[in-house]
C-alpha cells in the first residue's frame, strides 16, 4: 500500500490512468518494462532511471546482488552502469534487494550514508527512489529513479506516487517477469539437461547419471546382453529404449515382454510361441515374442519374475540362438539382442534358489545400475517442471489443445519437493505433479498445502554435505581446465556456464 493517503492531483491521476492503459495494451514484456520506467520518470518527475533483473542463466549464485541484468535504461549511459561507475546506485540496489523495502534518499548531499561519496559529488545526485521487484515472493530485480535538481527533491509525496506506480504495475510486471524467469531457467536447463536427441525422455543434470548414460551409449553399439537394475520408477524402460536407439538394430523392432504381468501357464507360449494342437486351445500356430524380435531387441521387463521352469529354456536361446515353440519338434533360429530389467537383487534370488545362476551370468554381461531419485536431488525440479509442462499442453478429448503456460510453483513448494526422499522415484514425482495440477484451480500457483500428506509429513532427506558438493564441483572444474589447457573460455563453454560464472565459481572454491 502507498506510504501516505494524500489525494492525487488531476495531473497525477491522469498520468496513472495513462500508465494503466499502457499496461493493458502491451503484451511484449520488454516494451512493458520500458513503459513502466518511462511513466515512472514522468509521474515522479525524475531525471533518469533504470530497471535491473537478477540474471539466472549463467550458473552463478542467484542471491549475488552484482549478478544483475540491465533491462531498461533512461537518460543514462549504459557504460556508466555496466562498468560499475555509479557506486551509489549499485549500493542502493544491493540494499533494496537485501531489505525488500522501498528506499527514499530525500537529499543525497545531506545524507550521512551517501553525502561524501565521489559519485554523489561528481554526478550531482540529489534524490533517489528505489524499490525491489518481486515475483512469487522472490526479489528478482529493482527499479531505480534519480533526480539531479534541487527543485525536484523527492519526499513522501513522491514516495507515495512511486509506490502507487509499483502497485499499479505489479500484476503486469509479475506476469512478464515470471516469463523472463522461466525463459532464463529453461535456457539454463538446456545447458545442463542431457540432450533429448540422444536420450529421448531422459532428463538429468546429475553428473554421475550423465556419465552412466554415456556408458549406456557406448555399450549399446555392441550386441552384448544388458541387465538394467534399479528400484521401481527409476526409468529402466527409458534406458532400455536408449540402448536400442543407439544400437545397430535401431531400425528393427524393440519388443517388450513383462514377465510379471503374464501368468506362468501362458508365458511360455508368449515367449516361445506354439504350434497348432500343442494344447487344448492351440487352434493355430503362434509366433512367440522372441521370434517376432528377430534382428531387433527383446526387452525382458521384470525378468526376476520369470518362472524357474522357463529359465532353462531361455538360457538355451541365449546360448545357441534357437527357439523351441511349444509342441514343435524342430527349433527356429533367431537373431535377437537381449536386454533385461529388474527391481530385484538377482544375486539374492540365486541364493534363494529362485533364479538360475548360469542364466544370470548370461544376462548380466553388462550391468547398468540406475540410482534412485533420492540420490539425484538436482534432478527433482527439472523433472517436476518437465511433467508440469507436458501435462499442461497434453491434447484433450476434443482434439489438439492450445499451448498454455505451465502453472507457477511457490519457492516453498520447490524446497519441499527437493527435500522429500521419493521412495516411488520418478514415477511418484510424475504422479504428484499430475495430482497437483488436478487439485489446483487453473491460474493459481501450486503450493505446499496441496501436496499429498505423505510428502508434507515426511522427514526431510539429508543430501550430500556442502563440503562434499564443493569438493566434487572443484574436481569437475579442475578436470575441465586440464582438458582445455587452462583456457577459461572453453572450460566455461564445456561446463555450460558463462566465463564470468566460471570466474565466480573458481573464486568461491579458491581455485584462482
Amino acid at each position: 500500500m502507498p506510504a501516505t493517503q494524500d489525494a492525487l492531483t488531476n495531473e497525477e491521476l491522469g498520468q496513472l490512468l495513462e500508465l494503466a492503459g499502457e499496461l493493458l495494451r502491451v503484451d511484449d514484456y520488454d516494451v512493458l518494462l520500458d513503459k513502466v520506467v518511462q511513466h515512472a520518470l514522468t509521474i515522479v518527475r525524475a531525471d533518469r532511471g533504470f530497471l535491473v533483473l537478477r540474471h539466472e542463466g549463467d550458473g552463478t549464485d542467484e542471491e549475488d546482488p552484482d549478478n544483475l541484468d540491465l533491462k531498461v535504461i533512461r537518460n543514462w549511459r549504459r557504460e556508466e552502469l555496466e562498468k560499475g561507475g555509479e557506486a551509489v546506485s549499485r549500493s542502493i540496489i544491493r540494499e533494496v534487494l537485501d531489505q525488500g523495502e522501498v528506499l527514499l534518499v530525500e537529499d543525497a548531499l545531506d545524507d550521512c550514508r551517501y553525502g561524501q561519496t565521489e559519485s554523489v559529488l561528481r554526478q550531482g545526485i540529489r534524490s533517489v527512489l528505489a524499490a525491489p521487484i518481486e515475483v512469487d515472493g522472490r526479489r528478482v530485480g529493482a527499479l531505480y529513479l534519480e533526480s539531479q535538481s534541487v527543485r525536484r527533491l523527492f519526499g513522501q509525496p513522491q514516495r507515495a506516487l512511486f509506490e502507487r506506480i509499483l502497485e499499479l504495475s505489479s500484476r503486469a510486471l509479475e506476469k512478464c517477469l515470471r516469463q523472463l524467469v522461466l525463459e532464463e531457467r529453461n535456457r539454463a536447463l538446456e545447458k545442463v539437461v542431457t540432450p533429448r536427441s540422444r536420450f529421448p525422455g531422459i532428463i538429468t543434470q546429475d553428473p554421475t547419471f550423465m556419465g552412466l548414460l554415456e556408458m549406456v551409449a557406448q555399450v549399446a553399439t555392441s550386441d552384448l546382453p544388458v541387465l538394467v537394475q534399479g528400484e521401481t520408477g527409476t526409468g529402466k524402460e527409458l534406458v532400455v529404449r536408449a540402448i536400442h536407439s543407439h544400437s545397430a538394430r535401431r531400425d528393427c523392432d524393440l519388443v517388450t515382454v513383462n514377465c510379471g504381468a503374464i501368468s506362468p501357464t501362458l508365458l511360455e507360449s508368449e515367449l516361445f510361441g506354439h504350434v497348432r494342437g500343442a494344447f487344448t486351445d492351440a487352434k493355430r500356430d503362434k509366433v512367440g515374442t522372441i521370434t517376432s524380435a528377430h534382428e531387433g531387441t527383446l526387452f525382458l521387463d521384470e525378468v526376476g519374475e520369470l518362472p524357474i521352469e522357463l529359465q532353462a529354456k531361455l538360457l538355451r536361446t541365449l546360448q545357441f540362438g534357437e527357439v523351441q515353440p511349444v509342441g514343435a519338434t524342430q527349433p527356429v533360429h533367431v537373431d535377437v539382442r537381449f536386454v533385461a530389467a529388474t527391481n530385484r537383487n538377482l544375486a539374492d534370488e540365486v541364493a534363494a534358489g529362485r533364479f538360475r545362476e548360469d542364466l544370470l551370468y548370461r544376462l548380466n554381461v553388462v550391468t547398468v545400475e540406475l540410482p534412485p531419485l533420492r540420490e539425484r536431488p538436482d534432478d527433482v525440479l527439472p523433472l517436476f517442471y518437465h511433467f508440469l509442462s507436458r501435462a499442461s499442453n497434453r491434447p484433450g478429448k476434443g482434439g489438439p489443445k492450445p499451448a498454455v503456460e505451465a502453472p507457477r510453483v511457490s519457492p516453498r513448494l520447490e524446497r519441499v519437493l527437493e527435500q522429500y526422499h521419493w521412495p516411488g522415484n520418478i514415477r511418484e514425482l510424475e504422479n504428484e505433479a499430475l495430482r497437483l495440477l488436478a487439485v489446483t484451480v487453473p491460474g493459481q500457483p501450486l503450493t505446499v498445502d496441496r501436496l499429498s500428506q505423505r510428502i508434507t509429513q515426511a522427514k526431510p532427506v539429508e543430501h550430500a554435505s556442502p563440503t562434499t558438493l564443493a569438493n566434487f564441483e572443484r574436481e569437475v572444474i579442475e578436470m575441465q581446465l586440464r582438458a582445455h589447457g587452462g583456457n577459461r573460455t572453453r572450460t566455461a563453454k564445456a561446463l555450460g556456464i558463462s566465463r564470468e560464472g566460471l570466474r565466480k565459481k573458481m573464486k568461491r572454491l579458491e581455485l584462482d
